[in-house]
């Protein structure tokens, strides 16, 4: 850390340790991986700070015992509605610091960018211009080098009380601060902090940190209570369906339900087992485009998804694909875990009559890795280390493809066996030596020769299973 930016820590007025930053990070209005979690674990935890997620509607969460409010947001359709400003506002009013990090984005046919909803409220806004390097930080901030992704710039206007703490190169503002209420405002390009899910990227940790301590340091907090993070407010039960929405997500809580049940049975057909005990219990209604999780127990889907809610298909893939994560566990899938849940995905819209789209979804996978491996005979995916990700997606679709032509119900028949050889009582790990062994059993034939012959070392010897 350098002395200026030791300096400005002390000038924005750092919190002493008995006030100590508590954190919520905002993933109510766009969920992201990186900021569930990885944000703060770079810029807020390293200094003593806690930090919580809120999946709820925003001016519904009890900020009483928070004094940092981080929110994000890309080019969602989720509204940042009247009530949300209120409560940033009244936060601010009491002394909390609010950071609030966007880049100008749309969304499919959108014109608006629905952060600037919020930051018009106190002077700021979300510009289209791409910011121009290299930015050029405040002496106030450091004297250091300013990393970034790229990202767009800011236009600040009335009040004009801001201090702009980065500029590009075309002195366009890049991160501001002001001062509203007793609390402090920041605003400034998404691409100023990290992006790798793996929190691996703390770029301008060493002014971030003392920034975001000065902008919590004006509202006390106890620190023997640290603040909660909080699952979205909406939970409902629907034929033994745990399902969880915010009001956000509430308009589509209806249909996402009825497709997913018409996807379950046909599902479970697919798989030829149910889903492993105690999983698939519940389900998350994410704002975002960008996919799902599955945590086992619960799935997380994205409900602008593939086009949703005007397309049928991405969200039908997409059930399909979380959904097969909970019903390979105990074992996950080895190299072709995730390759395989959107194979299934794929199939499932087929048999619920999207035929075209689950068809143009399979070649398009193994188009892709022909590409890299034009006979299917060189990738290994038992020793996937280097591979790219096109020829391990679409090695594993031109493999089961081809089982599938020889017997139709491979799938099933596959992860029935494995529910019956797989015993987590007996072996500790599954791979794809022990993958092998199962589709052999499933296809009632030696598939190790055949396996090898395309590339994918497996042997026997080193699997677990031994059936």
């Amino acid at each position: 850390m350098t002395t200026l930016v030791l300096a400005a820590t002390l000038a924005l007025g750092q919190a002493p340790e008995a006030n100590p930053v508590h954190a919520v990070t905002d993933i109510a209005h766009d969920f992201s991986f990186y900021f569930d979690g990885r944000f703060g674990g770079q810029y807020i935890e390293p200094a003593g700070g806690r930090n919580v997620m809120n999946w709820g509607t925003l001016h519904e969460y009890d900020l009483s015992n928070a004094n940092l409010l981080i929110l994000q947001s890309a080019g969602t359709p989720c509204p940042y509605p009247a009530e949300d400003v209120d409560a940033v506002r009244e936060f601010l009013a009491q002394g909390g610091g609010v950071l609030v990090l966007g880049d100008y984005a749309t969304f499919r046919d959108e014109t608006a960018y629905h952060l600037n909803d919020l930051v018009q409220a106190f002077g700021a806004q979300f510009a289209m211009e791409p910011a121009i390097g290299p930015l050029t930080a405040s002496a106030a901030l450091t004297d250091g080098e300013v990393e970034t992704y790229g990202g767009k710039t800011i236009v600040l206007g009335a009040p004009t009380d801001w201090e702009v703490l980065v500029t590009d190169a075309a002195g366009r503002a890049v991160l501001a601060r002001r001062s509203v209420g007793t609390g402090a405002l920041i605003v400034g390009s998404r691409a100023l902090a990290g992006h790798n899910p793996d929190a691996s990227d703390d770029i301008n940790a060493s002014w971030w940190q003392p920034l975001l301590i000065a902008a919590a340091s004006a509202k006390p907090v106890d620190p023997s209570t640290p603040p909660q993070g909080a699952y979205p407010e909406h939970l409902v039960e629907r034929e033994g369906l745990r399902l969880q929405f915010s009001d956000y997500m509430e308009p589509y809580a209806d249909i996402i339900f009825e497709i997913y049940a018409e996807c379950r049975p046909v599902l479970e057909d697919i798989m030829g087992v149910p889903p492993a005990e105690g999983m698939l219990a519940s389900l998350i209604l994410l704002p975002t485009g960008g996919g799902g999780f599955s945590s086992g127990q619960t799935i997380g889907l994205g409900v602008w998804w593939g086009g949703f809610p005007d397309e049928r298909y991405g969200m039908i893939e997409l059930i399909g694909h979380e959904g097969a994560h909970s019903w390979v566990l105990p074992f996950p899938e080895p190299t072709w875990n995730e390759p395989i849940a959107t194979y299934v995905g794929a199939h499932l819209a087929i048999r619920l009559g999207l035929v075209e789209q689950g068809r143009a979804t399979i070649e398009r996978c193994i188009e892709g890795g022909l590409e890299h491996d034009p006979d299917m005979d060189q990738a290994d995916l038992a020793n996937p280390e280097g591979l790219p990700n096109a020829v391990v997606w679409g090695k594993t679709f031109w493999l089961w493809e081809q089982l599938r032509a020889e017997e139709p119900e491979i799938v099933a028949k596959y992860f029935q066996a494995k529910r019956r050889l797989a015993d987590p009582d007996v072996i500790d790990a599954y791979t794809m030596h022990d993958a092998a062994v199962v589709l052999s059993e499933a296809m009632g034939r030696d598939l190790f020769p055949w396996l090898n012959d395309h590339g994918v070392r497996v042997s026997r010897d080193e699997a677990a299973i031994r059936p």
